[in-house]
């Protein structure tokens, strides 16, 4: 990259964190970053900024470059408010200096109200896109899709479809404002057609907004699958969410999820952070006028992992380093049936759960009730059972478009040598990123062995008083 002043916007989500750190760590010509930024939970956008300045990802840079951190510049902001909320000052200091804009902003919440996800994922990026035509300096847009947004098509490349059933983007979002946020959620199941959810359907809408602006504007589009801990950078397993699978991961390796409906020989295809952060900067130096290239960031085609070895080494590694907030021994099923997944889940999820609040509440212990949070999962697992029970192929061809600028030497920091990558060193760093980063327990090889020791010789147990209840019954 030349030297570059950039927009990196909702630099506060988990991918715009990782594209943010990197951006900063390896090209120390950028002058200047700006991110949008709001008022949350009584805090102002200033107290936000500061705070967001501290986060752990930064670490390597505070260490080594803090020089670098302070070329963040960020703006108190909306992406839901019109004009983002800037004031005048702060549009035309955008508009007249900015080179470059990442586009990740994005709610990914698959039970969002329609309306919601409509103003968040497509009206958002249409503001924006009217925004980047006054900006005099723009040379490049990079919009972060998701692989998941023609969900009706088995095999799926580097095209923009037309929405399924088509839809008119304009009328849509027409539509979205004028129709009363009740009425409009009711009608959203007849709207979004093969979308099982409110977040592909919207951000399918907004490749068609994207797709009708790539005469004005020089745009790429990256379209990563499931999203994961990070496996190199910035610190192998970083991770900072709960969202898609790491959550279900993290519960898997707390115990507290036995069944999940799914189908375990189809592929999981998950690509890590720092793979979806290094597609984004080497498609955004494709970006032209006229045409719009897009990156299917996945997995799938070249380096495949199934749900069930997904699985598997889970619970292996969950085994092995074990977190202390483990309730019950790692140990789960996929079930293609929904009926027996039910069952399982009453039996195996809320059973225990409801016996441990009992316990917490006949002791007074100091410890969060058990049985919401099995309630919280298993919604969780649910909505993301269609993409465990469907499986896509997705075409990557912007692999070899990587792979020749790294070995010319135009990117020599980055990588993408997915077809290396040891899914079994991986997910070791992804469970040992879960215990780090979100459960924030200190690392060491033999840490809560007597917790887990324990807990499976009750698992054991418990088994063994089920089963002999169950000849007892029968006999």
């Amino acid at each position: 990259m030349k030297t570059v002043k950039s927009i990196v916007e909702r630099a506060t989500g988990f991918v715009g964190k990782a594209l943010l750190e990197k951006l900063l760590w390896s090209f120390p010509q950028i002058t200047r970053i700006f991110m949008l930024i709001r008022p949350k939970g009584g805090a102002t956008a200033e107290q936000r900024f500061h705070s967001f300045l501290q986060n752990n990802i930064f670490e390597r840079l505070r260490c080594n470059y803090p020089e670098r951190l302070e070329k963040i510049c960020y703006f108190a902001g909306n992406i839901e408010d019109d004009n983002f909320g800037l004031n005048e000052c702060d549009r035309r200091k955008l508009c007249a200096q900015v080179n470059i804009i990442f586009h990740s902003a994005a709610t990914v919440r698959f039970n969002e109200c329609l309306k919601v996800a409509a103003r968040v994922n497509s009206m958002a990026t249409y503001n924006l896109l009217e925004l980047c035509t006054q900006m005099k300096q723009l040379k490049r847009f990079l919009y972060v899709s998701t692989a998941y947004c023609n969900p009706g098509r088995k095999y799926v490349d580097e095209l923009v479809y037309p929405t399924l059933p088509p839809v008119d983007w304009r009328q849509f979002l027409a539509c979205t404002q004028k129709i009363p946020e009740e009425y409009l959620n009711r009608v959203a199941n007849y709207i979004k057609g093969p979308h099982v959810n409110t977040y592909t359907f919207t951000k399918s809408i907004a490749e068609q907004i994207v797709n009708s602006y790539k005469h004005l504007i020089p745009i790429v589009i990256v379209r990563p699958s499931i999203v994961t801990a990070a496996y190199c950078e910035p610190y192998p397993g970083w991770i900072d969410n709960i969202q898609a699978i790491s959550g279900i991961m993290m519960e898997i390796g707390k115990g507290g999820i036995s069944s999940i409906l799914g189908d375990k020989s189809l592929i999981c295809d998950i690509i890590p952070v720092d793979f979806v952060v290094n597609a984004m900067i080497m498609m955004v130096h494709k970006a032209q006028l006229g045409s719009i290239s897009i990156c299917n960031a996945t997995s799938g085609v070249t380096n495949p992992i199934s749900w069930q070895r997904l699985g598997d080494l889970t619970m292996k590694w969950s085994r092995i380093y074990p977190t202390k907030r483990m309730i019950m021994f790692p140990n789960f099923k996929y079930r293609r049936s929904a009926l027996r997944h039910e069952l399982a889940v009453w039996v195996l999820h809320f059973v225990p759960a409801l016996f441990m609040d009992l316990r917490t509440l006949l002791f007074r212990q100091k410890r969060r009730f058990v049985t919401p949070i099995a309630k919280k999962f298993r919604q969780a697992c649910l909505a993301g059972s269609f993409f465990s029970l469907n499986e896509w192929i997705f075409k990557n061809r912007s692999r070899y478009y990587f792979k020749e600028l790294i070995d010319n030497g135009t990117f020599p920091t980055l990588y993408w040598n997915l077809e290396q990558l040891d899914y079994d060193d991986y997910v070791r760093r992804h469970m040992i990123g879960i215990n780090k980063y979100l459960h924030r327990e200190q690392f060491t090889v033999d840490a809560n062995k007597m917790h887990v020791t324990r807990i499976y010789w009750l698992w054991i147990f418990a088994h063994l008083c089920f089963y002999m209840l169950l000849v007892y019954v029968l006999l």
